[in-house]
């Protein structure tokens, strides 16, 4: 293990979201106070749609990851070159479709959403929104992949905070004098043109020895169309609560969900820019120590499952008097749903559940069996959503969520114990259901006990020994039923590091 790139992927993963976590907390407050709930909602709306749809890109990026590993272990820069011209090729095929996606979706979605915004506006933001993934997808999508498997993805995440930094100081710029909000999107595309500079030079400086091959169509990455299908079913799920709500309810009520989203997927967000620098080390592991490997798994899974449940622990006490205070003078709609905190933190928590044992199925081979399976999840979150909207609005479309994520958490558990590491379904068991039950058991205490929280002041001073209770809880609970994380850890520590890819 590279004991520098393990720290610096850490840092910059975990130190950057909390920077991009602050002015996300900003810039919605700004926006539903300048614009109202209906462009608040309109374009979360759509920068959610555009973020799942570039998950497009990871079915390519995950099976280019997957194969990268290996002749980066052997220091093959002639294998590494010939993984990244294949996948260089298949990105660049797929931008046609996604620019054919993002003219289709700026031309339907002013006529399909429910709100009072003109055509021209919601034209302008979904077009600049799609055309800043097509430039992203052509041209820097394959750096981004070799420096993950690289184990250098705190460049990504680097180049990551600038670039939401700048485009969060542009929207709170505009809504404090009240400009179009199209403009926007516009510079956001301009800041996306920037980013191809920055690889290109830092690849030359860094990879001189990369070079790009044309390749025959009959060369393929391994499971490419099954991780495509994987990432087309999970951004069919993870977009279908506010689309559905945008849809067959209002944008307003988007907007309510996207006040609880912004906080759950803040957690997300900062947990996965970790999760996905480190990660590298789960599939170097498979490929060099098989023997090693499941202990690496379990504490993976320790490790993240028991950092999710902590976060949700914390927003779950607090997220109730958060949305109150963050909403104050908002009488548009009603924010506060008592019932919006468990759900949202339920999603998370089975979402991590299945993160390390999906990732081991990828690495495995198993990708077309679980393709399949995300299809299904996808499905039966689509059809619950569609039904339950009817009778229980914003409530039901989460309530869908939680119905169909068992589904695949059970099915990938199943494949990485019995199929891949041969064993029983025990050490997952314990992992899962301590943490499931450390969160039950924070969340029916919080109901005993009322927090006077009535200003930002008073959600700190009461958040600090909120958050230091759940984190020794939660800690003490991960150590308890899995030990061997803190030996493993030991081990790493002092093994070699292995030789970096740096010119």
């Amino acid at each position: 293990m590279n004991k520098s790139k393990f720290i610096k992927n850490v840092v910059f993963g975990f130190g950057g979201q909390l920077i991009i976590l602050a002015l996300g907390l900003i810039v919605p407050r700004m926006m539903i106070s300048s614009y109202g709930s209906d462009v608040n909602g309109l374009v979360s709306t759509i920068t959610q749609i555009f973020s799942y749809m570039a998950l497009l890109e990871a079915g390519i990026g995950q099976a280019a990851k997957n194969a990268l590993y290996k002749p980066i272990i052997k220091n093959d820069k002639n294998g590494i070159s010939e993984v990244a011209s294949i996948a260089r090729s298949y990105f660049r095929r797929i931008t046609l479709f996604y620019g054919i996606g993002v003219i289709l979706l700026s031309v339907l979605l002013p006529l399909i959403l429910k709100t009072d915004v003109d055509y021209l506006t919601v034209f302008l933001i979904v077009f600049f929104e799609g055309m800043s993934g097509v430039v992203t997808f052509y041209f820097i999508q394959t750096q981004t992949v070799i420096l993950m498997a690289d184990g250098r993805g705190y460049v990504n995440n680097g180049v990551t905070v600038v670039n939401k930094s700048l485009s969060y100081g542009v929207k709170i710029f505009m809504a404090y004098f009240g400009m179009n909000i199209a403009f926007l999107q516009l510079i956001y595309f301009l800041i996306t043109i920037v980013k191809v500079f920055f690889y290109t030079f830092y690849f030359r400086k860094n990879y001189p020895w990369l070079h790009y091959r044309k390749t025959p169509r009959s060369v393929k990455l391994k499971d490419r169309n099954s991780f495509i299908i994987t990432e087309l079913a999970w951004t069919l799920f993870s977009s279908t609560d506010m689309i559905v709500l945008s849809m067959f309810v209002s944008t307003q009520l988007a907007s309510v969900y996207s006040v609880y989203n912004l906080i759950f997927t803040s957690l997300n967000v900062l947990l996965n820019a970790v999760y996905t620098s480190v990660n590298y080390m789960l599939g170097q592991t498979y490929h060099k120590d098989r023997a090693l490997y499941p202990k690496v798994h379990d504490s993976f899974m320790s490790l993240f499952v028991g950092s999710m449940t902590i976060m949700v622990s914390i927003a779950y006490v607090l997220i109730l008097p958060f949305v109150q205070l963050y909403t104050r003078g908002v009488n548009d709609i009603n924010y506060i749903y008592a019932a919006m905190p468990v759900l949202f933190s339920m999603v998370q928590l089975l979402s991590w559940s299945r993160n390390v044992t999906g990732n081991l199925t990828g690495v495995a081979g198993y990708a077309k069996q679980v393709s399949i399976i995300s299809l299904i999840e996808a499905f039966t979150n689509i059809i619950a959503s569609v039904v339950l909207v009817f009778f229980f609005g914003i409530i039901g479309v989460l309530f869908a969520t939680v119905i169909a994520l068992p589904i695949k958490v059970i099915y990938c558990a199943y494949l990485a114990d019995k199929k891949i590491m041969n064993r029983s379904y025990w050490n997952t068991i314990k992992i899962l259901g301590s943490n499931y039950a450390l969160f039950a058991v924070v969340a029916v205490i919080s109901q005993f006990f009322e927090l006077p929280i009535h200003s930002y002041l008073d959600l700190i001073l009461y958040g600090i020994p909120v958050g230091i209770v759940c984190a020794v809880l939660g800690v003490a609970v991960n150590l308890l039923v899995n030990p061997y994380c803190l030996k493993l850890a030991k081990q790493l520590k002092r093994r070699k590091p292995q030789k970096s890819q740096e010119a």
